[in-house]
């Protein structure tokens, strides 16, 4: 998503009308000493997506991004926004993708720090396993912007911004998804199963955080099982084939939740392969994602997902892009972003298929 009003879609729309004040962006020293990083403003903890660019020319700043790999299409999408927004601004851009390998991402990280840039930019997949080469930027006085988690509290004044997604959001959502969908099959009372992201970052730890508190406001719905997946879809297949079988003479599973759209699809493949009713209208199991791929979309269009929520990977790679111009263009930005999320079930498709059609 760019960041003008116009073409936005109405949720969008509405969400950055509503918080246009705050931004996170990232300026970074070239062998500079930490004391010479504009400084994190005391900002509230949530804030929205930047509407305009710096002002101050960035042409020529150096940038590493430490990220997950274009293996995954959410990381792909993600990198590939911030790469050309900040490219088309002059900034100078290395990508060190490691596909979810904690191992890799540390030597990327050591290599980061050693070539000295103005910037790193960490997408983590293992936030303890970062900490200490977190401390050693910090030592260097080279700035790190953390995105899509936060970091573990050893490593928190390692970090001059987080922007992250607004993932408690997300897992409420999912819940929300399930138990509507759940009562609309009819259930009265129901077993449930979350299939999760890579339990070692806070990305995945705070959506089903999220996702339990809400589900305990309808007791008659129980969480049963919650397995790393570790954003895997043949291992989130896998596990729930394994979790059909283990609860079929035990109530059966009314929702399962996979916490990325391609996890949750390959939960409607796993149930429709067991022989199971997949689905409110067939009276079947009820399927939530939460962040949203096209093949989300088109499983809610087909009835087989009963929803999902936003973060589609452009929208935000796009709030790094600016809140990264920003700090680069030398302004004072908050020590935290998140984007807000929206959820997304046939009532709301319209708002939001544009933005998550594109992973």
């Amino acid at each position: 998503m760019n960041f003008r009003m116009n073409g936005l879609p109405r949720g969008r729309r509405a969400g950055v009308a509503l918080a246009i004040a705050g931004l996170v962006g990232v300026t970074a020293l070239s062998g500079c000493s930490s004391s010479s990083t504009p400084a994190a403003s005391s900002a509230p903890a949530t804030s929205a997506a930047p509407t305009g660019a710096a002002t101050t020319d960035v042409a020529g700043k150096r940038v590493v991004i430490v990220s997950c790999g274009d293996v995954n299409p959410w990381c792909a999408i993600y990198n590939k926004t911030i790469i050309a927004g900040l490219e088309a601004k002059g900034v100078k851009v290395e990508y060190l993708q490691d596909p979810f390998d904690s191992a890799l991402q540390i030597q990327h990280l050591q290599s980061a720090i050693a070539s000295k840039p103005d910037l790193i930019l960490l997408e983590p997949d293992d936030d303890k396993s970062l900490v200490p080469s977190m401390l050693q930027a910090k030592a260097a006085g080279i700035p790190i912007i953390y995105n899509n988690s936060h970091p573990a509290d050893a490593a928190k004044d390692a970090v001059i911004s987080v922007v992250n997604a607004d993932q408690a959001a997300l897992g409420t959502f999912a819940a929300q998804n399930c138990v509507e969908g759940m009562k609309a099959a009819g259930f009265a009372k129901g077993n449930v199963i979350a299939l999760t992201g890579a339990d070692a970052t806070a990305t995945s730890q705070d959506r089903v955080t999220a996702f339990k508190a809400e589900l305990a406001k309808t007791p008659e719905f129980t969480l049963v099982s919650e397995q790393n997946g570790n954003w895997d879809p043949a291992l989130t297949g896998k596990l729930a084939s394994q979790l059909f079988a283990e609860y079929a003479n035990k109530g059966g599973i009314q929702c399962a939740y996979g916490m990325a759209d391609y996890q949750a699809n390959a939960i409607v493949q796993a149930a429709q392969q067991a022989g199971l009713p997949v689905g409110a209208a067939n009276k079947g199991l009820i399927v939530t994602g939460s962040n949203c791929f096209k093949v989300g979309i088109d499983n809610i269009k087909a009835g087989t997902m009963y929803g999902t929520a936003t973060q589609a990977p452009d929208t935000e790679g796009n709030s790094v892009v600016n809140w990264t111009l920003k700090f680069l263009g030398g302004e004072t930005i908050p020590a935290q972003n998140l984007t807000t999320e929206f959820r997304v079930t046939m009532d709301t498709l319209a708002d939001h298929e544009a933005e998550c059609t594109k992973a």
